[in-house]
């Protein structure tokens, strides 16, 4: 039996897109509702939806604010799961004075340098990747046991709603 690559089985593949947003040499990171961990802003792409589109619709669905998708920072999958992550920095159209958001808890800039610990480990290797300057980054994430235990309880959490 021949397995099928990432192009040849698409309509299994999750897609996601997350965005890099500086301001002022900050960076933005979110917390969703439950999960006492940041992030970068983002989330799952619409059925065969462009990846830029995506990501321009959601940073305006879910901080309404017109962005500008600028340069792919990494295409990242991982080992254990069949899901492709596209990661672009973003710039704000119109620099914002207050962002509004319904569909996170809390959102802050942070020093891009002194990142907060609480940091999924996937996009803390993201945002390391972006200030390298040295993209886009094609990067398959092995296994990690904390990880998946975050994920599933992501998971868990979702289905709760």
């Amino acid at each position: 039996m021949i397995k099928k690559t990432y192009a040849e089985s698409s309509e299994k593949i999750l897609k996601k897109a997350y965005a890099i947003v500086i301001r002022n040499g900050l960076i933005l990171l979110v917390r969703r509702q439950g999960m006492p961990v940041w992030d970068l802003p983002g989330g799952e792409l619409l059925p065969n939806e462009n990846e830029r589109e995506g990501m321009q619709r959601l940073v305006k669905e879910q901080l309404s604010f017109d962005n500008t998708v600028e340069d792919l920072i990494g295409i990242y999958t991982k080992e254990y799961r069949e899901d492709i992550t596209y990661v672009y920095k973003v710039q704000e159209t119109i620099s914002q004075s207050k962002m509004e958001s319904h569909d996170y808890v809390a959102f802050n800039f942070f020093d891009i340098r002194n990142l907060p610990l609480n940091i999924f480990p996937d996009q803390n290797r993201q945002i390391k990747d972006y200030l390298s300057g040295r993209y886009p980054v094609r990067l398959r994430f092995k296994q990690n046991r904390w990880l998946i235990r975050i994920e599933k309880f992501i998971k868990e959490h979702k289905k709760g709603k």
